[in-house]
């Protein structure tokens, strides 16, 4: 009964994945227009085997299926770890109403938000005075940019680094150490946000490199810091209130970047 319970909600995370591939896919193909040359995009387009829109169609069942995976077994993780997905467990595995943490969701929205200020303003008057300048400096269109950052950042990354890696990290450590659920020390819980804080940043660092075509000290302190201040405020969501709250917390970062921040850093520049 309860692999049935985890199955359905690994699933509905799985379909979340599908819609999400659906954005991104177009969002970063966008993200690369405008910051290569228009030969070098070219060049790039020529060289997919498939139609676009039969690439769109691959990837978002490559992000779907690899989101059910890695949700069902980071459910089974949780059961040792005693990390939880609150909301989505009452709604789908015991069909009730879920009852939202009021303190919980009021701390994801403001930490997303001050997250995203953070992260801009970081940016703008830390790393982006010593940065190359990319492309036309148009950006993607906004609804793209946070539709794609809505859906797999704050659904697929959530359930890739902290629902799977974080769990996984924890569930390792208790393992070894013969710890389970109550007894599990705080430290534990830590090492695993911050491995997945760090694992999460240097996954970046691929995609930044083919934005700069280098990789130097600044790029890499702004992919760790950006990054990972940011990812450890989620998995202490996770871990302390639930996936959920993690959730909204990485969604309200995109929606404040690409609806308040940005615009208004593009309208007074």
């Amino acid at each position: 009964m309860q692999q049935l319970k985890h199955l359905k909600i690994a699933l509905f995370l799985g379909l979340l994945g599908l819609l999400a591939g659906a954005f991104v896919v177009p969002f970063q193909l966008e993200s690369l227009k405008n910051t290569l040359t228009a030969v070098e995009y070219a060049k790039m387009m020529d060289a997919f085997p498939f139609p676009l829109p039969v690439m769109i169609i691959i990837a978002s069942l490559q992000i779907g299926i690899l989101t059910t995976i890695l949700s069902w077994i980071g459910l089974k993780l949780t059961e040792r770890t005693d990390l939880t997905l609150p909301l989505l467990r009452t709604w789908i595995a015991e069909k009730k109403k879920p009852v939202i943490d009021r303190s919980a969701l009021k701390l994801a929205l403001i930490g997303g938000a001050i997250g995203s200020f953070f992260m801009i303003l970081t940016d703008l008057f830390l790393f982006q005075p010593h940065m190359p300048k990319l492309g036309n400096g148009e950006g993607v269109v906004w609804w793209k940019a946070t539709l794609a950052g809505v859906l797999y950042g704050g659904i697929v990354e959530e359930v890739l680094m902290r629902l799977f890696l974080m769990a996984l990290i924890v569930w390792l450590l208790s393992f070894i150490f013969k710890k389970y659920r109550e007894t599990i020390p705080l430290s534990f819980y830590w090492i695993g946000i911050i491995l997945a804080a760090l694992l999460f940043s240097a996954g970046h660092l691929p995609a930044t490199e083919v934005l700069y075509g280098e990789l130097n000290t600044l790029i890499i302190a702004r992919s760790f810091i950006l990054n990972g201040v940011l990812a450890i405020f989620f998995g202490y969501l996770f871990w302390k209130k639930g996936l959920e709250y993690a959730m909204i917390a990485h969604m309200m970062l995109h929606v404040v970047t690409q609806l308040v921040l940005l615009p208004i850093i593009k309208l007074v520049s």
